[in-house]
């Protein structure tokens, strides 16, 4: 078991992040919403005749619980690339399809939310492991704002809101950590704007 677990946005993405500040987000490619408004392991951010996928992937990690070894966790990673165009087998079983809403607004900001997790033994209050990773991030727009989440840190579904105030929707931290009998945690969500 790791006692410090890091799986943040590296220096290169959040720099990355911060390059399309200022700039004109053209359209949003992601899953139909005939179930949720949820986008499988991926969105994909069209920025200034850029393409940008925000990508939500499993890995497995020597996680915070020494009973069980590894544990399949939901990692997000940001990264230019290039369009390779609506993808219509994209998803299980070749399903959901991919759709694109145009949104042509100035990008004012971009902030990552990040949740830090810090488990202790329950019978000896001592501190067991860290965790601090990715909850979303969210595109500030002029009057409003796009957000995409996972609901918990394992999914690797990306929930997608946009709104006025779509953080709003997240949800409390605490709800996203159930504990045995021999855990509890400490945790906090830190919302860091970029601009």
């Amino acid at each position: 078991m790791q006692e410090k677990i890091n799986k943040l946005f590296n220096v290169k993405e959040i720099e990355l992040f911060k390059s399309l500040i200022g700039k004109k987000f053209e359209k949003v490619r992601h899953d139909k919403f005939d179930f949720s408004n949820t986008s499988y392991r991926r969105v994909t951010l069209f920025v200034d005749g850029g393409t940008y996928e925000l990508i939500n992937d499993i890995e497995e990690i020597d996680f915070m619980w020494d009973d069980y070894g590894d544990e399949a966790v939901a990692v997000f990673k940001f990264e230019k690339t290039n369009d390779m165009g609506i993808d219509y087998n994209y998803g299980i079983d070749n399903y959901p399809k991919q759709i694109e809403n145009p949104i042509n607004e100035v990008i004012q900001d971009i902030i990552i939310i990040e949740d830090n997790v810090k488990a202790f033994d329950k019978v000896t209050n001592n501190f067991v492991s860290e965790y601090d990773y990715v909850k979303g991030v969210i595109v500030v727009l002029d009057g409003f704002s796009y957000c995409f989440t996972r609901d918990i840190w394992f999914s690797e579904e990306i929930r997608i809101n946009k709104g006025e105030n779509p953080q709003a929707k997240i949800g409390n931290i605490d709800d996203d950590w159930e504990w045995g009998e021999d855990r509890y945690s400490v945790n906090s969500r830190t919302f860091k704007k970029l601009n």
